[in-house]
């Protein structure tokens, strides 16, 4: 009888051990609207109508071998916001669009394929891991009852990240593109708080088959093609913005 006790007590921890590399992370990602819309009337009745922060649930489905990061189940209808305003100028209108991207990390192999959508198209963008260079800190704090480590990388002279991780949960991913440390990002920021992501609730549970299913929306194409595709839009950036009627705004969130 107590060769099967031990037996017992020697498996418990191997099974706590392999629920803490399933299930999911529920994160609320927030991003600065960070605009400027000149002087005037028309303009300060524009900042009354955006909000300086938009924010939004995601959620990480994640195991030993790769990770999902996509819009939380169930709010696909808040992705789009629309406020309209009467002035003496006019009716001003404003939408703000979140697209419906999804990021899907390969950690066994070492790829990632994100769906992509970038003014009403789709691109399926294939792409291998790259290597990071954050820097360990020694600095701690406990999330959600994990012990967290902090990590910070300065990718060029403007853009600077700082992220929270966790070994106690032994998955090499994160939040969106963001990864390559020993252990699960639980709380990401850009640039003093210009875009965060921070988890809300952690859930270990097996997943069911279609929960890390590769997405496949939109054309197939590399990283490098795409940036050229990016590049070409953005210079048409003004014409896009003032090509509808006068007097309205479109906005959308770049995950």
């Amino acid at each position: 009888m107590k060769r099967i006790i031990l037996l017992i007590a020697a498996l418990i921890p191997m099974a706590l051990f392999a629920q803490q590399t399933e299930g999911e992370i529920t994160y609320t990602e927030s991003i600065k609207m960070m605009l400027d819309f000149g002087d005037g009337p028309e303009a300060e009745e524009m900042k009354k109508m955006v909000p300086p922060t938009q924010s939004f649930p995601k959620t990480l489905y994640f195991n030993a071998n790769s990770s999902l990061y996509t819009d939380k189940p169930g709010t696909e209808d808040e992705s789009e916001m629309e406020t309209e305003n009467v002035t003496s100028e006019g009716t001003l209108q404003v939408k703000i669009q979140r697209p419906d991207n999804k990021f899907y990390r390969d950690i066994a192999e070492g790829t990632t394929l994100e769906s992509r959508e970038f003014f009403g198209r789709y691109f399926l963008i294939k792409d291998k891991a790259k290597p990071t260079s954050w820097k360990m800190t020694g600095e701690q704090k406990k999330m959600l009852g994990y012990v967290c480590q902090k990590a910070m990388m300065q990718v060029d002279s403007a853009t600077s990240l700082v992220v929270w991780f966790t070994p106690q949960i032994p998955v090499s991913t994160g939040p969106s593109i963001y990864a390559g440390l020993p252990g699960l990002i639980l709380e990401f920021d850009m640039n003093n708080g210009q875009r965060t992501m921070v988890a809300t609730q952690v859930a270990f549970k097996k997943l069911p088959k279609d929960a890390l299913v590769k997405p496949s929306k939109g054309k197939e194409m590399t990283m490098e093609e795409f940036k050229v595709i990016e590049a070409e839009k953005m210079k048409e950036m003004g014409m896009e913005m003032g090509g509808g009627a006068p007097g309205t705004m479109k906005m959308i969130i770049r995950n």
